[in-house]
């Protein structure tokens, strides 16, 4: 019986580390010194990756030197690097910060995100101007 309840236990340990999202902080960067960046990566049921990007005190990208239209986000993976859209900002009515978050679903498993400012979002591969990026440590 008590083997059993040390089974039980450390297979409910177990799942819990498991199942838990890995959490990706970005180091803290030299075009963007004041964004802070997190991103969660959760493994679905159907072998799929769930990525949570949040990003706050996001300078605009039209006061970038260069000026740019937008934030891009990407991923390197086994496959490649992937882009997986625009990243978008808002002020929120009390503040002058800047915030953005980014949902989104890949079979494919990140080992590296990369935030570049575009001028437009379709681009097939990462242009120079990488404004944040992080690496995704093996769990």
């Amino acid at each position: 019986m008590k083997s059993l309840k040390i089974t039980l236990f450390v297979s409910l340990i177990s799942l819990l580390l498991f199942s838990c999202a890995q959490k990706v902080s970005f180091p803290v960067s030299q075009v963007l010194p004041s964004a802070e960046a997190v991103a969660k990566i959760k493994k679905d049921n159907n072998d799929n990756f769930k990525i949570d990007l949040d990003v706050k005190n996001l300078t605009s990208p039209d006061r970038l030197s260069p000026p740019r239209e937008m934030y891009v986000v990407w991923i390197e993976t086994k496959k490649g690097t992937m882009n997986l859209g625009q990243l978008k900002s808002s002020k929120s009515m009390f503040s002058s910060a800047r915030n953005a978050s980014m949902t989104t679903t890949t079979p494919h498993k990140p080992s590296r995100f990369i935030i570049t400012a575009e001028d437009k979002a379709d681009n097939k591969e990462p242009g120079s101007q990488v404004v944040l990026e992080a690496e995704v440590k093996e769990k």
